[in-house]
C-alpha cells in the first residue's frame, strides 16, 4: 500500500460564537476522518497507523466490533471455488487514551478549557497514529480494490470511539460443498482476521448494527437464488510469524445462495432418463439378433457417458459423488445390466423358458430402475431440500430479529456510509 493517498479532516468541539457547553469540555462528537485508496493486497494496517509501534503492544485486550455488508455479489464460480463481491466493512473500538479529559490534558498541557477547540488538530494527529486491530481479509484472492475511511467520535461522557470503514471489491475463495449438486446451497463467506494475537484483540459482531446483504444487486440470479440473512461466527486462523505459528482472531460473515437446479435436471438428468427408457425398447428386437440389441445398447451407454463428462466440466474435481453423479451412474449401471442380459439371453436356445419369459425381465428391470430413482429422490428431499428449508427459516428469523434495529441503509440516506 505504498501508493496510498490520505486526506485528514477534523472538526473541533465548537465553532463560531456558539455553544459554550461544547467549548467547556462536554463535547458530544469529534470526527477525525482519513480516506485512503489502495490497490494491492489488503492488509488494513500500515499507511501511518502501524508506524507508531503501538498496534501490538499487548497491554490490553481490546474488543473490536465488526459489521459487514455485502453490497454486491457477482459471479459464483463453482469450478474455481470462488466468487466476486463488493463488501463494506465497519470496525469500531474504544480508545481510552483519546477520551476528552485524557486528550485535553495531553495536548493542551493544562491549558484553559476555553481553548479546547484548539486541541482538535493535535488530536487528529494522535488518532491517525494510534492503536488499530490491523485487519485483513483471510480468504481474498489476488488484489482487492480498497477504500478506507476512519473517524474518531465521542459520546456525551467524553469517551472516545474509533470507527474504521472499508470498501472492498474483488474475488474471494469459498470451499464448495457439492454433495447435493445441483440442489446444493453454498455459503458465501468473507473472513475478517486480525494480524494481532488473540491475547491482544477480540473480534465480535456489532450488537446494534446488523450485517446485511443486497439481494437486488446480485448479478448471478439466473443460476442462483440468494438468501437474505447474514450470520457472523467467531473463529481463529493459524498463520506463520517470526516466532512460529500463531492463532489469530477472526470473524466469518456468511450468507447463502441456493443453486437453481432446473438447467441440470432438464438438460442432463431428464435426457438421461429418456435414454434409459429407450433402452427398454431394445427388447422389441428379435432375441437371436444379438448384434442389433448390443449395438443399440452401446449407443445409449456411450451417450450417457457423454453426459457424465459434461457434468465434470461444471464442478471441481472432488473425491465424492454428487447427487447428479449418482443419478448418471445409476443410469449407466442400468444400461450395463441390460447389455449383460442381452448377451446372456442369446446363449440359450430359442425354445428355452428364459427367452420365453423376457417380458418379466422388462418388468423387473423397470422396477429396479424406478426404485433407484426413488432412493435418489429421498436423498434430495431429506438432504438438499431440508438444508434449503433451514436457510429459508434463517431468512425469516433474521428479518424478524433486525426489524427493530437500525438499518445501515437508513444511515446512508442521512448522508453516512451504508
Amino acid at each position: 500500500m505504498g501508493n496510498s493517498q490520505a486526506a485528514v479532516s477534523t472538526s473541533g468541539f465548537g465553532t463560531g460564537h456558539g455553544d459554550s457547553k461544547n467549548r467547556h469540555g462536554n463535547a458530544d462528537h469529534v470526527a477525525v476522518s482519513m480516506e485512503i485508496r489502495d490497490s494491492g493486497e489488503v492488509g488494513f494496517g500500515g499507511d501511518g497507523w502501524g508506524d507508531c509501534g503501538v498496534a501490538g503492544d499487548g497491554k490490553l485486550r481490546r474488543q473490536v466490533f465488526l459489521r459487514l455488508v455485502f453490497t454486491k455479489i457477482g459471479d459464483i464460480d463453482t469450478v474455481r471455488e470462488c466468487f466476486d463481491a463488493s463488501v463494506y466493512l465497519e470496525a469500531q473500538w474504544r480508545e481510552p487514551s483519546l477520551d476528552f479529559g485524557v486528550a485535553n490534558d495531553r495536548n493542551a498541557g493544562g491549558a484553559s478549557s476555553a481553548a479546547a477547540s484548539d486541541v482538535a488538530p493535535s488530536e487528529s494527529n494522535a488518532a491517525t497514529c494510534h492503536w488499530h486491530p490491523d485487519l485483513y481479509i483471510d480468504n481474498s484472492i489476488g488484489d482487492l480494490m480498497h477504500r478506507r475511511d476512519r473517524e474518531l467520535s465521542r459520546n456525551s461522557s467524553g469517551e472516545a470511539f474509533v470507527l474504521e470503514r472499508h470498501s472492498l471489491r474483488g474475488r474471494f475463495f469459498e470451499r464448495m460443498e457439492l454433495w447435493h449438486f445441483p440442489f446444493d446451497t453454498q455459503d458465501i463467506t468473507v473472513t475478517v482476521c486480525s494480524n494481532l494475537p488473540e491475547a491482544a484483540v477480540e473480534l465480535q459482531e456489532m450488537p446494534d448494527k446488523p450485517s446485511r446483504v443486497f439481494t437486488s444487486t446480485f448479478t448471478d440470479e439466473q443460476e442462483w437464488s440468494l438468501h437474505t440473512h447474514v450470520e457472523a461466527s467467531k473463529t481463529s486462523v493459524i498463520s506463520d510469524s517470526q516466532i512460529g505459528p500463531r492463532q489469530r482472531p477472526a470473524v466469518q460473515f456468511s450468507t447463502r445462495a441456493t443453486r437453481r437446479a432446473t438447467f441440470y435436471v432438464v438438460n442432463i438428468w431428464f435426457v438421461s432418463f429418456i435414454l434409459c427408457m429407450l433402452a427398454l425398447c431394445v427388447f422389441g428386437i428379435d432375441r437371436q439378433n444379438l448384434q442389433g440389441r448390443l449395438q443399440l445398447s452401446f449407443i445409449l451407454l456411450l451417450t450417457t457417458v457423454t453426459f457424465k463428462f459434461v457434468i465434470a466440466n461444471h464442478i471441481p474435481r472432488v473425491s465424492y459423488l454428487t447427487m447428479l453423479d449418482k443419478a448418471v451412474m445409476h443410469n449407466l449401471l442400468f444400461l450395463v445390466l441390460l447389455s449383460i442380459w442381452h448377451s446372456v439371453a442369446s446363449l440359450f436356445p430359442a425354445t428355452h423358458s428364459l427367452q420365453a419369459n423376457e417380458k418379466y425381465a422388462i418388468i423387473v428391470f423397470a422396477g429396479v430402475y424406478v426404485l433407484g430413482i426413488c432412493v435418489i429422490l429421498l436423498q434430495i428431499v431429506f438432504g438438499a431440500l431440508k438444508r434449503k428449508k433451514l436457510m429459508d427459516e434463517k431468512d425469516l428469523q433474521y428479518q424478524m430479529s433486525t426489524r427493530n434495529q437500525i438499518s445501515p441503509f437508513d444511515e446512508a440516506e442521512n448522508g453516512e456510509s451504508p
